[in-house]
């Protein structure tokens, strides 16, 4: 947080690639087309990837008049950090760290935002397309006094620039964990059940309740008999009464596509939406099974009418899963991973 001393000092620089003064705060009360909030989020971008050797600030309350000289008007503080982190915490992949305060100069109220040197994984980037004038998955930053996109060598410039920061962040912050989470999963390169387990660490550090449950869940597997709660482990499979078996001395090659037609064609075989129950590392091991034999295998689980169709009568019942469900079961979940994340 800057002291009187060190706005006093700002205030004798000009604008740059890393101080901005802005005459009026965002005006997000009148953001009917998501304008201003595109605005706020590329400064945020920009100013977060940008090359330097100190922090940054955007500076709310002051008018830059046309010989270069400033007037301090100040502002009417109506919003807080909480509202600012909140419109760009589902917007932008990593999250950035700033923060938003104000300091009183002059009989004047200023806002100021701050954003300090950060080593993140990679540039931030948008993550929506929602927004005019921001692209997802492109690069901003600040060239001069402007927000600019990034091409090519930019890009790796900045890279490079961040991998050469020294790691700061010995404490992580509650941003930073989640950042290095949705990194994690978007890159997808370490078992979904290794992050989970870290993210119960998290969870349970923050009191963070509902990404606990989840994580709870999806290590444990499904207990309750809460479905609804459930709807993204929900796969449409195969149902029968008639278990089937595959002779392995067959000549003919038998397809998981082959079954599926032949399951569309009799009647005794016929789709069914299931909430499915198996733990993380279940799932994990299934989609190792099939490895290499994505096109040939089957899973079948064996199950009763009373459970699955809640009938008076119980019958023994087959459930028929295939590759496509696992691998869609697993997206799924990585998925419901990063959408908890973006709600903290």
């Amino acid at each position: 947080m800057l002291s009187v001393s060190d706005f006093e000092s700002l205030l004798g620089r000009s604008e740059s690639a890393i101080l901005d003064f802005k005459e009026s705060f965002y005006d997000f009360d009148n953001d009917s087309d998501k304008s201003v909030t595109s605005k706020f989020v590329k400064d945020i971008i920009s100013f977060s990837n940008t090359i330097r050797k100190e922090n940054a600030y955007i500076i709310f309350g002051i008018k830059e008049l046309e010989d270069g000289k400033l007037e301090l008007v100040g502002i009417d503080n109506r919003y807080d950090d909480a509202i600012l982190q909140d419109k760009i915490k589902d917007k932008v992949i990593s999250r950035p760290i700033f923060s938003y305060y104000t300091i009183n100069y002059s009989n004047n109220l200023f806002g100021i935002i701050e954003l300090p040197i950060w080593k993140y994984e990679m540039p931030i980037m948008p993550s929506i397309n929602t927004l005019k004038g921001l692209t997802q998955g492109k690069v901003y930053y600040r060239n001069g006094s402007s927000n600019t996109e990034a091409n090519a060598i930019d890009i790796i410039r900045i890279n490079d620039w961040l991998r050469s920061l020294e790691s700061t962040n010995n404490v992580c912050s509650k941003h930073d964990h989640i950042s290095k989470f949705l990194i994690d999963l978007t890159k997808a390169e370490e078992k979904l059940s290794v992050v989970v387990s870290q993210m119960l660490a998290f969870a349970k550090q923050y009191d963070l309740k509902e990404l606990t449950e989840f994580c709870e869940v999806e290590i444990s597997g499904i207990k309750s008999n809460t479905p609804e709660k459930f709807q993204y482990r929900s796969q449409i499979v195969h149902i029968s009464y008639n278990k089937i078996e595959i002779n392995p001395y067959s000549i003919i090659n038998v397809t998981a596509q082959t079954l599926k037609n032949e399951f569309e064609k009799n009647d005794e075989f016929f789709d069914f939406k299931i909430i499915i129950h198996h733990s993380l590392i279940n799932i994990e091991n299934f989609l190792e099974k099939f490895s290499g034999q994505t096109d040939t295998s089957f899973a079948t689980m064996k199950t009763d009418s009373k459970t699955v169709l809640d009938m008076e009568k119980n019958y023994d019942l087959y459930v028929y899963f295939f590759y496509d469900n696992f691998i869609n079961l697993y997206k799924n979940i990585r998925q419901k991973a990063i959408d908890l994340l973006m709600k903290i």
